[in-house]
């Protein structure tokens, strides 16, 4: 009896063990060695719902799984998140892998992750949103009349409309970081190669004297990088920077230049920075305490998902810090990147504009922002007011599904992120991971369509 009295406390034991910690390890082999796959249950359990409640299929959701494993498994990201809501509540909430490949740190719903161009319409575009909501600005604005540094240039006449639209003629990217480089030090992939499909150390490259500092000091307060610190006078350079490139025709072409510009419009409108003005705004009243520029400042390093293993320029790890080398260099709180989030928090976000502005029972914008912002397209129809959307002509090329109706819209961050809101069935579908990890040259999660994969899984869930 006594035998039988511990051979069930054991196994009681085991079964609360396994509930708190919510998590099925299993391990899959790849070609070359054994990549171990951690899938973490919902934290939150009572907060999901059957997605038969909502009319969907657990069974088609569920497929979900396959894909994000064999993702895992062939190298295309260590670990992510996936996300989805209809109607408002939420229906898949899982957690995949680990933060790298060698480590046994799995991935729990209150890892961060670097959303990269998603801070685009997560950050920046809701800044914008507000001062338009509160009257500060007009689409129909010129960017120059809060900006007094393209005032007599060839961009004095770029309207608000054009930089969403990314319609400005300015060049995708400027690389300001070439600036700081000594004569001589630029290796010629980094004139060419947008991508970085080679690495350089860093440790051989020589910063211009005066530019950078290993310590924080009153001239050196934008930190770039573990003991990376850049002069306060980098920021008016790369502004002037801007101001002094001659702009092509004004056409289509997706530019982290103009986010750049949207967030100085916002700081100068708004008078305060504009991580502050989001806090104060959205993040801070919606309690999304898992969403921040400069995440070391709240969390512990611990809690974030590194980015890469050597980055070509600050010769180290990053984690915690921005892996865009502009929106590092600009101080890590920038209009094209910045942000750190974790999939909950980036739902809640969108959930919002599905909800016409309200969220939990409080309003943050009108409905006839939230309307005009994501129901307006260009001309070309190639994109919304600052979000990315289908483009079902070219199929190849689009970032959705088939699936997905036109009136989708949402964004995708290079570092393997994604966010997607349909405003017909009601779905917010969020994908988070580190993508980059431990190297950004070959992009496996494009390759293997991924994030529209679980989309159209998503699509084919939904019972008719």
């Amino acid at each position: 009896m006594t035998k039988q009295l511990s051979t069930i406390s054991l196994i009681s034991v085991a079964v609360i063990v396994m509930l708190l910690l919510g998590n099925n390890f299993f391990a899959q082999s790849t070609t070359n060695k054994q990549v171990t796959i951690f899938e973490q249950d919902s934290v939150i359990t009572d907060s999901l719902y059957k997605p038969e409640e909502l009319g969907m299929s657990s069974t088609t959701l569920a497929k979900i799984d396959s894909i994000v494993n064999n993702a895992i498994a062939n190298r295309a990201f260590p670990g992510c998140q996936v996300y989805v809501m209809k109607n408002g509540k939420a229906v898949y909430d899982k957690c995949f892998g680990t933060y790298t490949y060698e480590s046994k740190q799995a991935v729990t719903a209150n890892t961060l992750y670097d959303l990269a161009s998603l801070s685009k319409t997560t950050g920046t575009l809701f800044a914008i949103m507000k001062l338009y909501d509160k009257g500060k600005l007009k689409l129909t604005d010129k960017a120059s009349a809060y900006l007094t540094f393209l005032r007599g240039t060839d961009k004095e006449n770029i309207t608000i409309k054009d930089l969403l639209f990314h319609e400005t003629g300015l060049p995708g990217s400027m690389f300001f970081y070439k600036a700081l480089l000594e004569k001589n030090n630029t290796p010629s992939f980094l004139e060419t190669d947008t991508l970085h499909t080679v690495r350089l150390n860093s440790s051989t490259m020589k910063y211009k004297a005066g530019w950078t500092s290993k310590y924080k000091t009153i001239e050196y307060q934008a930190q770039v990088g573990d003991s990376f610190y850049m002069h306060n006078k980098f920021h008016d350079m790369a502004m002037q920077k801007i101001a002094n490139t001659k702009i092509g025709p004004k056409t289509y072409l997706y530019s982290c230049v103009n986010f750049i510009l949207l967030k100085e419009v916002a700081e100068a409108i708004s008078g305060m920075s504009m991580d502050a003005l989001l806090d104060r705004e959205f993040y801070g009243p919606m309690k999304l305490q898992n969403m921040a520029y400069l995440p070391l400042r709240m969390h512990k390093k611990e809690d974030v998902a590194p980015t890469i293993k050597k980055d070509f320029l600050r010769n180290g790890k990053l984690q915690g810090f921005v892996h865009d080398p502009d929106a590092a260099f600009l101080g890590g709180i920038s209009g094209n990147a910045g942000l750190f989030a974790t999939s909950r928090d980036v739902a809640s976000m969108y959930q919002m504009l599905l909800n016409d502005g309200e969220f939990n029972g409080k309003r943050y914008l009108s409905a006839e922002t939230c309307k005009l912002f994501t129901t307006t397209t260009s001309a070309s129809g190639r994109r919304g007011l600052g979000f990315d959307k289908p483009t079902p002509a070219s199929q190849s090329t689009s970032p959705c599904s088939a699936l997905a109706p036109q009136a989708t819209f949402g964004h995708t961050g290079y570092t393997g992120t994604c966010c997607w809101v349909d405003p017909v069935n009601k779905l917010v579908y969020v994908f988070l991971s580190n993508r980059t990890y431990p190297d950004d040259a070959v992009n496996k999660l494009a390759r293997m369509s991924i994030r529209p994969k679980i989309q159209e899984v998503i699509y084919k869930s939904i019972e008719h």
